[in-house]
């Protein structure tokens, strides 16, 4: 079984060390500040969403578009608490580029693939390269609840259904530049496809024990911003497909040697450089705050003060908004957090309220909630603005209106596309009609607002399988530079 990689507050202490001279950090700062991708290249690709639910099954492609054979690590969290339900390495030859789905079991979910790239570990079901190239060759692994129920429960449910809905990332750990071709480049030579296949998965994926591993992290180099992902969430029966991209990280790891074992939980958004700056546009001006720790980076680089996109419902139409927060757990899960959601000085940390679950004898509720508002308007200008509790449906349990999971999704006038769960919030749009635009908003905090990527997903039944559609809108963002 894994171990978590329980750091909590003790990471202060090379934080504090790292930061004892505002001088030596800006000295030790990488050159090459972290950013969004604005070409969806990058090291890290953060994909908003994966479910099985309502009939959907989710295809995702990973590219390698450089000349280099890159290794990357695939991790599936679930939607509740970002706890991992699945990672394995990937190793794409020069140009490569592999696909799978995540599809529905009887309670849970399994990722498949008829990909021949290789894995580390390599998937059950995988045939011998020789028959890799027949059709049907398939590998596949399930998703797994071990790290929320047992010993790592976490207040939440423990059922295998908890897995079948929720976020993934990749994390590009080194690259090679060595020739595919020459036989003594173990891990280049064998993972380069011949007539479509890689020459021999196995002398690959031994390569990750941890001999291996030491090996690579003597000679390859550090990672690139050469990734570029896809998703599709796609219902055959429904006839229906919705498109997604994942969020593109560049220049999040300056560092070579960061090639971990598949059994490693290592490398995460935490696992990038320590420090350095995180660089984005803001009003067309360039803002590059530092950071400490590379999970506060990304942080304040996707963090906004609100979320903009719109929705259309009735007539066999429906609107859901994925709203995921990929870097809460660091902050609010007790067992894996690097700091809590308040530190001593009383400053939220990442912007989050609340712990998801506290160590015994204190235990939480199975939610780490945040309070929003939402503006509402229709097409022709009208408006509810602020809205109370009577707007929202169910009406919420507490005095405010909140989303309370890493992976949320808001559902509009009593329809869904992706289905019934536990971190759904409903919204009525009854006062200004059923389509229009809307605006989520976030406590306001010293931070600025919530590090949110996500999406609209709309869905319109005209009549028979033959005649519906899907279709997605990025969302728009508003974000404000905090002192």
């Amino acid at each position: 079984m894994k171990s978590l990689n329980i750091r909590k507050k003790l990471v202060t202490l090379a934080v504090a060390s790292a930061v004892s001279g505002g001088a030596m950090m800006m000295m030790a700062a990488p050159a090459q500040a972290m950013n969004v991708s604005q070409d969806n290249l990058g090291e890290v690709l953060l994909f908003p969403y994966y479910t099985v639910k309502n009939g959907f099954d989710t295809l995702l492609t990973v590219t390698n578009t450089s000349d280099r054979t890159a290794v990357y690590k695939i991790r599936f969290r679930e939607a509740l608490n970002s706890r991992e339900v699945r990672d394995f390495n990937v190793i794409l030859s020069p140009k490569d580029h592999w696909g799978a789905v995540v599809t529905a079991t009887t309670d849970g979910a399994l990722i498949r693939t008829f990909d021949k790239t290789c894995t580390s570990p390599r998937l059950p079901g995988m045939v011998p390269n020789a028959d890799r190239a027949l059709p049907g060759a398939k590998g596949e692994v399930a998703f797994t609840n071990t790290l929320f129920s047992g010993n790592f429960t976490d207040g939440a449910s423990q059922e295998m259904t908890r897995v079948q809905e929720g976020y993934f990332e990749v994390i590009l750990m080194g690259v090679s530049t060595r020739d595919p071709s020459v036989s003594t480049n173990t891990l280049e030579y064998n993972a380069k496809h011949v007539s479509g296949v890689p020459r021999d998965c196995a002398k690959v994926d031994d390569l990750f024990l941890p001999a291996g591993v030491a090996t690579l992290n003597g000679y390859m180099l550090a990672p690139e911003n050469i990734l570029k992902g896809h998703v599709t969430y796609i219902n055959v029966t429904n006839g229906q497909a919705i498109d997604a991209e994942p969020t593109a990280l560049e220049n999040f790891n300056s560092v070579a040697g960061s090639i971990f074992e598949p059994g490693d939980l290592r490398p995460q958004l935490s696992n990038g450089d320590l420090i350095g700056n995180a660089t984005s546009l803001v009003d067309g001006a360039t803002v590059s705050p530092g950071y400490v720790g590379s999970e506060n980076g990304v942080s304040q680089l996707l963090r906004a003060s609100s979320v903009i996109n719109e929705f259309a419902t009735g007539a066999g139409a429906a609107t859901s908004w994925v709203m995921t927060f990929p870097t809460k757990h660091h902050y609010t899960d007790s067992y894996t957090a690097v700091t809590g959601p308040t530190l001593d000085d009383g400053i939220p940390s990442g912007g989050f309220s609340e712990w998801f679950y506290n160590t015994p004898p204190t235990t939480g509720d199975g939610k780490s909630c945040d309070n929003i508002g939402l503006n509402i308007y229709n097409r022709e200008e009208g408006t509810v603005q602020n809205l109370g509790n009577t707007n929202f449906s169910p009406a919420p349990t507490s005095e405010f209106v909140e989303l309370c999971y890493e992976t949320n999704v808001v559902d509009f006038n009593g329809s869904s596309v992706f289905g019934a769960g536990t971190n759904r919030l409903g919204v009525s749009t009854a006062a200004v009609g059923t389509a229009g635009w809307a605006e989520l908003t976030f406590d306001e905090n010293t931070l600025g607002g919530l590090p949110v990527i996500g999406f609209a997903a709309t869905v319109r039944d005209a009549g028979g399988a033959t005649v519906n559609y899907g279709s997605s809108t990025e969302h728009t963002y508003k974000r404000v530079v905090a002192p």
